[in-house]
């Protein structure tokens, strides 16, 4: 799959505009979140990450939108792990539940920089000792 510069910056500048409507529209006046809410604020992820999905599968065709897919349920899988987490800091620190947000979008955002960091050097030593491959599958399956 070849992706140009164009296509990398394109990436970014969603990602950077997404966080930034998350913080505007969302985390930048401190209130109690309600249900209602928050189901509106998953469904639109969600629903950004099945249209950029479909374009993945439009563009570079089906195999590489299924690896898309793929990452994406892996993605969300692994991450019902950091909830917990996020629970016990928030609770261990008793943050109020006006600022909640706030601290969580922090920890979102440091989790996606150190995956991030781990997929890049994981794809490195994939890449140099091919046999290293065997062990992380048994890591992630653990």
């Amino acid at each position: 799959m070849e992706v140009h510069a164009i296509g990398w910056a394109a990436l970014a500048a969603i990602i950077i505009t997404m966080i930034t409507i998350d913080i505007v529209g969302h985390v930048r006046t401190p209130h109690e979140p309600t249900i209602r809410e928050a189901a509106w604020w998953s469904l639109g992820y969600i629903g950004f990450a099945l249209v950029f999905g479909g374009l993945v599968w439009a563009v570079w065709g089906a195999d590489f939108g299924q690896q898309y897919f793929a990452g994406y349920v892996t993605e969300k899988a692994l991450s019902v792990d950091n909830l917990f987490v996020f629970v016990l800091i928030i609770t261990a620190f008793r943050v109020p539940r006006k600022n909640q947000q706030e601290v969580l979008l922090a920890g979102i955002v440091i989790a996606l920089v150190l995956r991030l960091a781990f997929i890049l050097v994981g794809k490195a030593m994939i890449e140099s000792w091919s046999w290293v491959f065997y062990p992380f599958g048994l890591w992630l399956l653990w």
